[in-house]
């Protein structure tokens, strides 16, 4: 569980407007109270706590820690997200920017 509450500290930590609340069964993230656009997540399966974005796919990620080939989604195990955080918080900050965007 510590990777968890770590995890969402960390997110926490890159910007003071987010909100959260348990939606799908995770503790999501979003700003504006906007759910049907939401940031990112901390995911906690039996497989693994993970940090998913909702629009991984448009977020700019030079460290290359966004894995995943669905057509938004893309995840951060907890462990690779924890060891780089200001990484993890530049894409909180890209997902942010972000929210509302859709692929062409």
């Amino acid at each position: 569980m510590a990777d968890s509450d770590d995890l969402v500290a960390l997110v926490s930590s890159a910007d003071a407007r987010l909100e959260t609340a348990v939606k799908w069964g995770r503790l999501t993230f979003t700003l504006g109270g906007d759910w049907h656009h939401w940031l990112c997540a901390v995911a906690t399966p039996k497989s693994g706590t993970r940090l998913v974005f909702h629009k991984g796919a448009l977020l700019d990620d030079p460290a290359g820690l966004l894995g995943g080939a669905g057509r938004y989604i893309r995840e951060i195990p907890a462990g690779i997200a924890l060891d780089h955080p200001e990484e993890v918080r530049a894409l909180v900050r890209s997902a942010v920017d972000h929210q509302t965007d859709l692929l062409d």
